[in-house]
């Protein structure tokens, strides 16, 4: 092979990779190795990550005249999003704004990941209006205004750290101890793996019905202190229609440091306060 024909070939390759490049960083989560940390191209375009879908009230959840009042969230980006924080408007059958709140999604969605969310009112409310939501990126905190069409991109200040050095707690699978025909009862199996002694521990656990969509997040709480090497079982009730069970992150007290540890299992991130 001649010069002429080395050089072409170079070229060609250089231009492919260049290519494949610019296609993978387009919206992900891109790592930057020099200043060790991840950024999500986010611009006005695609920061409306959220599809939002009306689903029928289910008659078997209502309490004491209550009606469940029920959205399903979808994340139809290519990347991850977690601290999801709706602001909903409440119809009144006159069809007027009767109230204003929010509601907090205390999940991480990773791309194609769907949860549903469930709004209790009386029987005076008409319907929910998802009017706008929040969302944290690995790098970004972005508002999304769907009244306004507006977005509001800013640098997120919460400090992640890699996970790897704090997933000092080893867990078993969840596994189901009890059948009912209310309420199933599970077991999750919890190590602690460090030299130090563990407080406060909480799993946090995702439930999801059969099309794989989250249907109830819970945080379950040991308030013992975890010695090293030693080892508890949590309990988990599970909803009747629940189809599986995952575990979605955890947190403890490092009882010496005096600091509170959250681990995200899906993000592989920690977030430490104390």
């Amino acid at each position: 092979m001649n010069k002429l024909h080395k050089k072409v070939l170079f070229i060609s390759i250089l231009l492919i990779v260049n290519i494949l490049i610019l296609i993978s960083c387009n919206s992900k989560d891109i790592y930057d190795e020099e200043s060790l940390y991840y950024t999500t191209n986010i611009n006005h375009e695609n920061a409306k990550v959220l599809l939002i879908e009306d689903i029928k009230n289910n008659n078997d959840d209502n309490l004491t005249n209550e009606i469940n009042l029920y959205k399903v969230i979808k994340n139809v980006s290519n990347f991850s999003i977690y601290n999801i924080l709706i602001t909903y408007e409440e119809i009144n059958n006159n069809n007027n704004i009767s109230a204003k709140s929010q509601v907090f999604l205390d999940l991480t969605l990773n791309p194609n990941e769907s949860s549903e969310i469930s709004f209790f009112n009386d029987d005076k409310v008409k319907k929910i209006n998802i009017v706008s939501y929040e969302y944290y990126t690995l790098d970004k905190e972005v508002k999304v205004n769907l009244k306004d069409n507006t977005v509001d991109i800013n640098k997120s200040n919460l400090n992640l750290k890699d996970s790897k050095e704090y997933e000092v707690l080893t867990t078993s699978e969840i596994y189901k101890v009890k059948n009912s025909n209310e309420i199933d009862t599970y077991e999750l199996d919890i190590k602690n793996t460090s030299r130090k002694q563990l407080g406060n521990i909480t799993v946090k656990i995702g439930q999801l019905d059969k099309d794989g969509k989250y249907i109830m997040i819970d945080n379950i709480s040991s308030y013992n202190i975890l010695k090293p090497s030693e080892n508890i079982k949590m309990e988990i009730k599970a909803l009747d229609n629940t189809k599986s069970i995952e575990l979605l992150g955890y947190s403890y007290d490092d009882v010496k440091e005096k600091a509170n540890i959250n681990i995200d299992l899906k993000l592989h991130k920690a977030s430490i306060s104390g």
